[in-house]
């Protein structure tokens, strides 16, 4: 008999992080963590297995498929949106052919089992395509339908992904004789900047902001890569965690969309460094280092509309931009590098 599991991809990373530890305390103990590398010891005691692996390797994912009666997947391994300018190619094939992969995966779990396999799949602002600081300014709070044109390849990836999550779910091999709407349950949020208190950030164009606080805690100068009135929607990790678990614990037929906006709060990157002048009074903050990766925040949103969330599942973040100061980030912040 195949063993029931919970099989997270990318388990390494941030949001994996916050996500296996607030399904173990929601007594979800049967999770298979794939990752290219071991799990962090710090997350190790909430899993059943950690397999090293890469989402691209089919002979490894036939291998689960053989071994594990999956009830939910949720993808998180991703090359991300700095890292996959370098390398579009590469991001390409990690992100679209993986996805793939695991849709591909959650099909053959479905039809062995007899019902749908739940699927989360991380999405993110990187899909708006503002085209200028012009329309950014007057567009105000954007849906999910509007700017849908992204200027960067990891964008572009995520967008495909999501209409390939809609194909899954809804259209998958339609002319067969056996066409089954429905295998695939495909869940999806299209995340602002994520800010954690716990773990640095690498290779994403919203970093700017938890970098900005994780020096400022260290007593270290940040050189800044975007402008101080650089704006764009962030939320802390713990309400990013939140948001998916509410989501794919909510009915199917309560939900009117596969694809999800959240928001918190919205502050420039000055803001950010106002608020931290409040706890760290010899903060040192130059802006603008690189036009790059400024013109990249500058093709994102100022601000999202989350109203689809908060009607079909209830969604509402813990944590305003003065309360993910005070009772999330500065308190964990300093006790993460014993600063009390």
């Amino acid at each position: 008999m195949r063993k029931p599991v919970i099989l997270i991809t990318g388990a390494n990373g941030e949001i994996g992080h916050g996500l296996i530890h607030s399904l173990y305390q929601n007594n979800q103990q049967n999770i298979i963590a794939l990752d290219l590398h071991p799990v962090d010891p710090s997350i190790s005691g909430y899993i059943q297995e950690s397999i090293v692996g890469n989402i691209l390797d089919k002979n490894l994912l036939d291998q689960l498929n053989t071994e594990y009666e999956i009830k939910e997947i949720y993808h998180l391994a991703a090359l991300l949106s700095t890292r996959a300018e370098f390398s579009p190619q590469m991001a390409h094939e990690v992100n679209v052919g993986g996805t793939l992969n695991l849709l591909t995966l959650a099909i053959e779990q479905a039809k062995s089992q007899g019902h749908s396999v739940k699927f989360f799949f991380p999405s993110s602002i990187a899909v708006y395509g503002m085209q200028s600081l012009e329309n950014k300014t007057k567009a105000g709070a954007i849906t999910e339908d509007q700017f849908c044109n992204p200027e960067t390849m990891y964008g572009c990836n995520k967008l495909y992904c999501e209409n390939l999550g809609y194909y899954y779910s809804n259209y998958y091999q339609r002319l067969a004789e056996d066409f089954t709407p429905g295998l695939i349950d495909f869940r999806s949020i299209r995340f602002p900047g994520i800010i954690s208190a716990m773990t640095v950030p690498t290779g994403g164009t919203s970093d700017f902001a938890p970098e900005m606080i994780h020096s400022a805690v260290q007593d270290k100068h940040y050189d800044c890569f975007v402008r101080g009135d650089s704006t764009i929607p962030f939320m802390t990790m713990p309400d990013a965690i939140s948001a998916i678990l509410n989501l794919m614990n909510a009915k199917r037929d309560s939900l009117n969309s596969h694809v999800y906006n959240v928001t918190a709060f919205n502050p420039s990157a000055e803001a950010f460094y106002n608020k931290l002048k409040q706890y760290f009074p010899n903060i040192s903050v130059n802006y603008g280092a690189n036009k790059k990766r400024q013109s990249i925040v500058d093709s994102w949103p100022a601000n999202i509309n989350d109203d689809s969330a908060q009607n079909d599942w209830g969604w509402k973040p813990e944590h305003t931009f003065e309360k993910a100061f005070e009772k999330y980030l500065i308190p964990n912040i300093k006790k993460h590098y014993n600063k009390d």
